[in-house]
């Protein structure tokens, strides 16, 4: 049997037919590696936009190669939602703050 090509955690794009679809909302992360059917591989991936999950073979597989551009998209996004998040939780102290102090 040959070794397998992709390790937990590496990024793919599910390949439908011949062509790897370039949306970066079709990336997937492997998150299980399965016994071989048939004699091919199989991996259980989880798509990184969504969270949904399937099982595919091996050959239906394509890893990135522009890992950088998709992660920084990624870490931009959750950056952006730490600041949303900040910024609440701030607005939301200096709200409470004086009726705290009056109501001690």
């Amino acid at each position: 049997m040959v070794a397998r090509k992709f390790t937990l955690g590496v990024r793919v794009r599910l390949t439908l037919g011949k062509y790897a679809e370039n949306n970066p909302a079709d990336i997937y992360t492997v998150s299980r590696m399965l016994p071989a059917e048939s004699n091919v591989w199989q991996y259980r991936v989880k798509r990184v936009g969504d969270g949904q999950e399937r099982t595919v073979s091996e050959p239906m597989l394509v890893a990135i190669e522009n890992r950088i551009d998709t992660s920084d998209r990624h870490g931009k996004a959750v950056e952006a939602q730490q600041d949303i998040r900040r910024i609440r939780n701030e607005a939301a102290r200096a709200r409470s703050g004086p009726a705290r102090q009056s109501g001690a």
